[in-house]
């Protein structure tokens, strides 16, 4: 199991600067492994016609509210296949999971600090009433992608979305 780094995070009034400096950076597995993650947010930006055209752009500083997608690479740099590989990312407390994005859907998601995964549908929390009840997006704690094998010198991503407190 891998999960990125987490530097420490840093706070400006009502702004979360350092925001990209979340899992930013490379881990490095056995067996060669290496993770990187990003963080991205999208803006609009007023085309010379009027027109709006969304962009993605690193997430150097954002407000409450504002919705970042983690964008994390992974690639063997070592000489033989990876095998059993899953990636579990924890999302940051000051951050509330949205959903899945890219063209790899996340295989599992924890509700319990990354104690047990499972389909989100599947999940039960104890509400403030300390009733149990069906799990929610914004209850997710623990995101985990099962990849399986991976090839000498193969990469891919697997990315989520995710609303700033």
């Amino acid at each position: 199991m891998m999960t990125p780094r987490t530097p420490a995070r840093r706070y400006q009034g009502w702004l979360l600067a350092g925001i990209a400096m979340l899992w930013v950076g490379t881990a490095v597995a056995a067996g060669g492994v290496e993770l990187n993650a990003q963080v991205f947010q999208q803006v609009e930006l007023r085309n010379a016609d009027g027109s709006i055209t969304l962009r993605a752009v690193p997430a150097n500083v954002v407000v409450p509210g504002t919705e970042v997608t983690y964008v994390v690479t992974y690639r063997n740099t070592g000489a033989t296949s990876a095998d059993a590989l899953k990636i579990d990312n924890p999302v940051p407390t000051d951050l509330v999971y949205v959903a899945s994005a890219g063209d790899r859907a996340v295989d599992a998601v924890s509700v319990d600090g990354g104690k047990q995964y499972g389909v989100l549908a599947g999940l039960t929390v104890v509400g403030e009433d300390g009733q149990s009840r069906p799990a929610q997006a914004g209850d997710v704690t623990h995101l985990r992608w099962v990849l399986g094998s991976l090839a000498a010198g193969a990469e891919g991503t697997v990315s989520f979305v995710a609303r700033v407190k």
